[in-house]
């Protein structure tokens, strides 16, 4: 796979709030606004393109509106209890309790919202869209400060 394409734009992010179980200053409750960055390894197609920009772009928006404006909750963390009703998530960790609105939460599969985990997870889920391309994604979760995952 001799060709590599990479999408940075400030628009492919998402403003969300979280905090790390057990951490003494990441486990208070807190936001960022994040950005991805992701680079594809791969061949050419008929068009000469490893991917078109355009629908590279269009996928990543799909994978970051979902967490914009959310909780951010990592589903495989240790020490972390979830109460669901149709309105609220009852967060319950470290002896806090968070009640937040159902509509304010997005769940991830995650072990931790560390931005080397939010990397991985949209690792991942490029991967389903394009198995064939060597994958490198990047989360900037504060100028200068961001994780890079790739396989």
């Amino acid at each position: 796979m001799p060709y590599e394409i990479e999408l940075e734009d400030l628009r492919i992010g998402f403003a969300s709030a979280h905090f790390i179980v057990g951490h003494d200053k990441c486990g208070r409750m807190h936001g960022h606004n994040y950005f991805l960055k992701v680079a594809l390894t791969g061949e050419l197609n008929d068009q000469q393109m490893v991917l078109d920009y355009g629908l590279l772009k269009e996928e990543l928006q799909k994978l970051t509106k979902p967490l914009d404006h959310k909780v951010l909750l990592a589903t495989k963390a240790e020490g972390l209890f979830f109460e669901e009703t149709d309105e609220t998530v009852t967060v319950k960790t470290c002896g806090k309790r968070y009640v937040i609105p159902r509509e304010d939460v997005f769940f991830l599969p995650i072990a931790a919202t560390t931005a080397e985990e939010l990397a991985r997870y949209f690792h991942q889920e490029l991967k389903k869209i394009w198995p064939n391309f060597g994958i490198r994604t990047n989360i900037e979760e504060a100028p200068g400060t961001s994780a890079t995952y790739y396989e």
